[in-house]
């Protein structure tokens, strides 16, 4: 036997891991010593084989066999000294797993290729785990079977982690991360499973808990994760969200599982932010809603957004009942969903895609009304909301102009809300544009002030025209024991003149809410006393009764 075959240094990395596989050859022979790490995986005939590379290209994927083939025959034929490719082979369960294959050629002093040894390692075995957390990954939860078990499992996510990110930056997410799995790993009883699923997403598996113990397991970990330390010393609050289930009771397979756990977590962050939410057919019917609101709108798209419309709510001058202009207000009827509410779909939109190209379709419908408007109705003042995605678009701003010039609007008459409780990533860069925009003479708006922590934050970084008081403050304004509403309002509007901002106060219901307000001296009033948002006709009948 060839002494190649009997080196110690053989031996010492054929065991030295178990996703990677090492093989020498005995070039005279063609007698190749194999692992047994790579006999007992990938089912070969023994430790020593005789015309190997044949052998193994039975194992080899049939897409891949040709790439394999060019490379190791240039080994064996001399003209290349290194084999290295990527292909796919057969294990001794069936499964086409991926390699990287390497390889290099020794030969004695007279230039004659002697020995060929090399290296295969699994590539599915690099994922095995996560290297920030050193938790399994989601690549490993794929082998767990819970067909024959029964306990709980649960999705955690955190909420805003993207926010924390662009605040604090990468360095201290990842920081979050490997603390909150920490959190995760102390608050796991003994024998539960703990994975990292996917971004700021974990998963624990308790094999024979229950829903009780789910509920104080959840309830631990948002405790301690509600204030973590960094090494800085700083300290970030944060909070989680979490969607469950039993097994087999509510998932019988590894696959349903994962998906309901998504669904439940997804539910969860838009419903119940912060809670912990279990699995149960409402959720269900709702994810299945989702996915056909989705599809129903993407159609809808495709078919120049037939079933979008523009309603119209109108902005009223106190000192005059006059109607002077409207927030233009977005509405959808698909196909086959017709009842969803715009909180509803436009968050579908956000969050799955079309933001952009219905965001795009309002600017231009509600400068096209403004300027139908203008011949007949004078010069009404039109606003429109702008998602933040949008704003941050390259190509907003030409889409804008454009727009106006095509139409002939004065901007002056354009009014363009953003909504106070969209995330904020870039407030340096979106107080660029909002100057932009005014010094060309359109008018910016902070939509619902006063609903987030941040909203006098924003204040600082952001200059704009109006200030939109959210209808919170104001419905029940007019009733007995809101008396700090009326200071609220009443700080609200003074802060805005001593700022020059001015001001539209949401959610006028009455008249003695109406009177309440425009007392204060608000600029305008909007809400359902002078109307509810309206569609075209309708608005222009109300337009009619103001002249």
């Amino acid at each position: 036997m060839s002494d190649i075959f009997n080196n110690e240094l053989f031996e010492a990395f054929a065991t030295a891991s178990d996703n990677v596989y090492i093989y020498v050859c005995d070039m005279q022979t063609n007698i190749s010593r194999w692992s047994m790490a790579s006999v007992e995986y990938f089912g070969l005939e023994g430790e020593y084989i005789e015309n190997a590379g044949a052998v193994w290209e039975e194992h080899i994927h049939p897409e891949d066999r040709a790439l394999y083939e060019a490379d190791i025959n240039g080994v064996f034929s001399g003209e290349k000294n290194r084999h290295e490719c990527q292909y796919r082979a057969m294990n001794r369960y069936g499964e086409y797993v991926w390699l990287e294959c390497k390889g290099s050629v020794i030969k004695d002093k007279n230039g004659m290729p002697i020995i060929f040894a090399g290296l295969m390692t699994r590539l599915d075995g690099q994922n095995k785990y996560d290297s920030l957390t050193g938790l399994p990954t989601a690549h490993e939860l794929y082998h767990y079977n819970i067909s024959e078990k029964k306990g709980i499992a649960v999705l955690l996510g955190l909420d805003g982690f993207r926010k924390v990110v662009s605040n604090y930056g990468y360095n201290v997410g990842d920081e979050l991360l490997v603390l909150f799995s920490r959190i995760l790993k102390d608050c796991c009883e003994k024998g539960w499973n703990l994975f990292r699923f996917s971004g700021d997403e974990f998963i624990a598996i308790g094999t024979g808990a229950d829903q009780n113990v789910m509920e104080e397991f959840f309830a631990e970990v948002c405790r301690r994760a509600d204030v973590m330390e960094l090494a800085s010393g700083q300290r970030v609050s944060i909070s989680v969200s979490g969607g469950a289930l039993l097994f087999p009771e509510d998932a019988d397979s590894r696959e349903r599982m994962i998906k309901r756990l998504e669904h439940c977590l997804e539910y969860a962050k838009m419903h119940h932010r912060g809670n912990l939410v279990f699995f149960s057919e409402e959720i269900a019917r709702q994810h299945r809603r989702s996915q056909t609101i989705r599809e129903d709108i993407k159609q809808c798209i495709s078919k120049g957004f037939k079933g979008f419309e523009l309603f119209f709510q109108p902005f009223v001058s106190p000192e005059t009942s006059k109607i002077t202009g409207c927030e233009c207000l977005l509405r959808w009827k698909g196909e086959k969903i017709m009842d969803s509410y715009p909180m509803e779909f436009i968050k579908v939109l956000e969050e799955y895609g079309g933001i952009r190209e219905v965001g795009f379709w309002v600017m231009e419908e509600a400068i096209r009304h403004q300027a139908a408007w203008r011949e007949k109705y004078g010069e009404l003042q039109i606003s429109f909301n702008v998602s933040y995605q949008q704003f941050l678009d390259e190509e907003f701003e030409n889409k804008l102009y454009l727009c106006l010039d095509k139409y002939g609007c004065d901007p002056k008459n354009i009014i363009i809300e953003l909504t106070e409780s969209c995330q904020v990533d870039k407030p340096q860069e979106l107080a660029s544009l909002f100057d932009r925009l005014r010094k060309r003479g359109f008018k910016v708006a902070l939509d619902d002030f006063g609903t987030a922590y941040a909203s006098l934050e924003m204040l600082k970084s952001l200059h704009v025209d109006y200030i939109k008081v959210e209808h919170s403050f104001v419905r029940e304004l007019s009733e007995p024991g809101h008396d700090i509403d009326y200071v609220i309002i009443d700080n609200l509007l003074n802060m805005c003149r001593r700022l020059g901002y001015d001001s539209i106060v949401e959610g006028v219901e009455n008249y003695d809410v109406a009177d309440i307000v425009g007392k204060m001296d608000a600029t305008l009033l909007q809400g359902y006393f002078f109307s509810k948002p309206v569609c075209r006709e309708e608005f222009e009948k109300l337009l009619e009764q103001h002249l």
